[in-house]
C-alpha cells in the first residue's frame, strides 16, 4: 500500500487555527452566561463583574482554604474561579497547587445538584485551560465523570464537558490517555453521528474532540474504539456539523486499511460521503488518502459509486482543477491504484484526464 505524506503545514495550521476559535468561543460564551446570571441576581451571586476582573493568586488561595474547610463550594465560590481561572496561569497553577482543593470541585460535579453539576463542570472548564500537569489532574480526578456526562440530557452540562474534553486532549497526550480508557471515543462517535435537531447539537464539539484525539493520541486509541467506528461509519452524513473532521480522522486512526475489513454497504457509504464533501477543502485532502487505502484493498466491489469509470474521472478531473500540488500527488496515487484494478482501459481514462501543472 502506499502511505500518502504527513499532513502539510499548511494543514496543521488550519487546525490550530480551528482550536484557537474554538476557544475563543468557549471564553465569550461562558462569560455571557455568568454575566446573564448576575444580571438576574441567580445564586448567591452578588459581586460586580469589574471586581471579579482583579482576582489575584492570593485571591484563588483563599477562595480555595474556604472551600477546602467547608468541604463544599457554592454557586458564587464556582463563578469567582471560573473568573479568577479565565485571567490567567497564574490563578490556575495556584489553585491547582492547593491539595484537596480540586477535589471539592469534584464532590460538586458529581453530586445530585444539577445546577452545582453545572457550575462545577464551568469550572473545570476553565481550569483545563492550564498546562500539561493541570489536565492530567483534571483527568484523573473529574474525567470519569466529564465522560460519563456525554450520555446526559443536560445541554449547559454536556457542552462544557465537551470544551473540557477538548481543552485537555489539545493539551496533554498523558491525559488523553487517561480519557481513553473510559469509552470516551464511542460516546464521542455517538454524539458526532447523532441527527441534528433541538435536542443533538454537539456534532461540532464532538467532531474536535474526535480530531484531537486523531492528532495527539492516535496510538491510544484501541483496536475495540477503532472496531467501533467501522461499525457506525454510515451513521455520519456529510450535509451534518462537523462533517469536515470526518476524514482527517479516519485517515490519522488509520482506520480504512489493510488490517481492518470493511463490508460493501461501509465502503459504499464512505464512497459517498468522500463524493459528497469535496466542496471541502479538508474533506477533499484527507477523503483522497482515505480512498487511496481503500483503493489499495484491490477490491472493486468496495468503490461503489467510483467504479464507474465516468464518475471516478468526473471526481478526479475536478480535484486536479483546484491546482494543489500536495493534493495532486495524492490524486496521482489514487488514480495509479485504481488502474491497477483493470476496471477500465488506461489509455482510454488517461487521455480524458485534465492534470492541471
Amino acid at each position: 500500500m502506499d502511505s500518502p505524506p504527513l499532513p502539510s503545514r499548511t494543514e496543521d495550521s488550519m487546525l490550530r487555527l480551528k482550536i484557537r476559535s474554538y476557544a475563543k468561543e468557549q471564553r465569550q460564551v461562558l462569560r455571557t452566561n455568568a454575566t446573564d446570571a448576575l444580571r438576574f441576581g441567580l445564586g448567591q451571586i452578588r459581586i460586580e463583574i469589574s471586581e471579579l476582573e482583579n482576582l489575584s493568586a492570593k485571591d484563588v488561595s483563599g477562595l480555595a482554604a474556604r472551600i477546602k474547610r467547608r468541604k463544599h463550594a457554592t454557586a458564587e465560590d464556582m463563578y469567582r474561579l471560573s473568573h479568577a481561572f479565565l485571567q490567567g496561569n497564574e490563578n490556575i497553577n495556584t489553585f491547582a497547587g492547593i491539595p484537596g482543593a480540586m477535589q471539592v470541585l469534584v464532590k460538586e460535579l458529581s453530586g445530585a445538584n444539577i445546577q452545582r453539576q453545572i457550575d462545577a463542570a464551568e469550572c473545570f472548564c476553565n481550569l483545563s485551560l492550564g498546562d500539561a500537569h493541570v489536565s492530567e489532574k483534571i483527568a484523573a480526578l473529574a474525567g470519569s465523570y466529564l465522560v460519563t456526562y456525554l450520555d446526559g440530557k443536560e445541554q449547559r452540562l454536556k457542552r462544557s464537558c465537551l470544551w473540557t474534553l477538548a481543552n485537555i486532549l489539545e493539551t496533554c497526550t498523558k491525559a488523553a490517555k487517561t480519557l481513553l480508557q473510559m469509552q470516551l471515543v464511542p460516546k464521542l462517535w455517538k454524539l458526532y453521528t447523532a441527527p441534528s435537531d433541538d435536542l443533538n447539537k454537539f456534532q461540532a464539539d464532538a467532531g474536535i474532540c474526535l480530531c484531537l484525539i486523531a492528532t495527539h493520541a492516535a496510538g491510544a486509541v484501541s483496536d475495540l474504539d477503532r472496531s467501533y467506528i467501522v461499525e457506525h461509519l454510515e451513521e455520519k452524513r456529510p450535509t451534518e456539523e462537523g462533517s469536515e473532521y470526518f476524514m482527517y480522522t479516519l485517515f490519522q486512526l488509520d482506520i480504512v486499511s489493510a488490517k481492518r475489513e470493511l463490508s460493501v454497504q461501509q465502503a459504499e457509504s464512505l464512497v459517498n460521503f468522500f463524493v459528497g464533501s469535496l466542496d471541502s477543502h479538508w474533506s477533499a485532502i484527507y477523503g483522497v488518502r482515505v480512498m487511496v487505502n481503500l483503493l489499495a484493498s484491490g477490491k472493486p466491489q468496495l468503490l461503489g459509486c467510483l467504479a464507474a469509470p465516468e464518475q471516478f474521472l468526473a471526481v478526479l478531473n475536478r480535484l486536479f482543477a483546484l491546482r494543489n500540488a500536495n493534493l495532486n500527488c495524492d490524486l496521482l496515487r489514487l488514480l495509479k491504484n485504481y488502474l491497477s484494478l483493470n476496471l477500465v482501459d488506461s489509455n482510454l481514462l488517461l487521455e480524458q484526464l485534465k492534470v492541471y501543472a
